[in-house]
């Protein structure tokens, strides 16, 4: 271990791709899940598009030994996800993980972003702490979100079972809205406003979808899972969804995300149809789109072990308890 290091916090330099890819597999080897961490070329291309803001820790001789980023899933999305966040095994301990997440802050903070949101393996509660330092609230829990074959040197991994993420926010500058959610949730969804600090006004009317459902959906091979987008809740919305859901089911997938725009009038009533799809409560992610937020439910096809969770705080048990709660509940159906 190095006993005194004073890296260089800055954004990636397109020349210092290379280096980067070369700490990717000394974190993780073969087995990091997002491919384009590998590609030079499609590193180049989100950091030039600014799709993707990348702050690494660099040393003298050019070693880049930390990562992470915020990474924008289109140009409507308003709350990037802050992830990829790596620290070379030979340098932890260092606070290097902190150095480069308070950097991203800044960089979410010139750009006049009202947040972001953030996955953190739940394997160990390093990362949850990390988010925790800065503030951050737990918003949801993927169950099962990453094949068995990650793998973190250094730290303990599962082999038996896909591991789960929480889900965390932090706010920079609200946008208040309305938002419409059945009102079973709204007691849940009112505790999660109060720890974010967040204004909100709830509602649980019962509207059926007006026109076209505009749907839009997308195959990750790597992570075995299909990520469906709800533009517009239309009166044809189970239809549209079971449509995707045959295309995607025959691929073999773990899970299904579907992101629901709950600022639309028609949010309620949609949700309480999507659960007789098997769709339960993922996350809520606060001012996710240009359009508001967003709740990011799940249906699971593969056995999933949640007693392998591991949350770093009450609050974390807490959602993870509702999540895990409303999988049951819904797979009863």
């Amino acid at each position: 271990m190095i006993n005194t290091i004073s890296p260089e916090i800055n954004t990636l330099a397109l020349e210092d791709i290379p280096h980067l890819i070369d700490c990717v597999r000394r974190c993780y080897g073969d087995s990091y899940i997002n491919p384009i961490m590998y590609d030079a070329a499609q590193l180049k291309d989100a950091i030039v598009t600014k799709r993707m803001h990348s702050v690494v820790a660099k040393l003298e001789n050019n070693q880049i030994i930390g990562h992470c980023a915020l990474t924008f899933d289109g140009t409507q999305n308003a709350s990037p996800e802050a992830g990829k966040m790596m620290v070379d095994p030979d340098y932890r301990g260092h606070h290097i993980a902190e150095l480069i997440a308070k950097k991203r802050i800044e960089i979410a903070q010139s750009l006049g972003l009202p947040g972001f949101w953030t996955e953190c393996v739940t394997n160990h509660p390093y990362s949850q702490h990390e988010m925790i330092a800065l503030n951050a609230k737990e918003t949801g829990l993927f169950i099962g979100d990453i094949p068995a074959t990650l793998s973190m040197q250094g730290l303990q991994n599962f082999s038996d079972t896909r591991m789960s993420l929480l889900t965390f926010y932090l706010p920079l500058q609200d946008r208040p809205q309305s938002i419409y959610i059945p009102s079973r949730h709204s007691e849940y969804l009112k505790a999660l406003l109060v720890n974010l600090n967040l204004q909100r006004d709830i509602n649980s009317v019962d509207i059926q979808g007006t026109g076209q459902t505009k749907i839009r959906a997308e195959i990750d091979p790597e992570d075995q899972t299909a990520n469906i987008t709800i533009d517009h809740i239309g009166g044809d919305l189970i239809a549209s969804v079971n449509a995707e859901l045959k295309k995607v089911e025959s691929l073999n997938i773990a899970s299904a995300y579907l992101d629901l725009p709950i600022t639309q009038e028609a949010a309620a009533n949609a949700y309480m149809q999507l659960e007789e799809l098997g769709f339960f409560w993922g996350s809520w992610i606060p001012n996710y789109s240009n359009q508001g937020d967003i709740l990011r439910l799940q249906k699971i096809y593969q056995t999933v072990n949640v007693n392998e969770i591991i949350c770093a705080r009450e609050q974390g048990e807490e959602v993870k308890k509702f999540v895990v709660s409303e999988w049951e509940r819904v797979s009863r159906k």
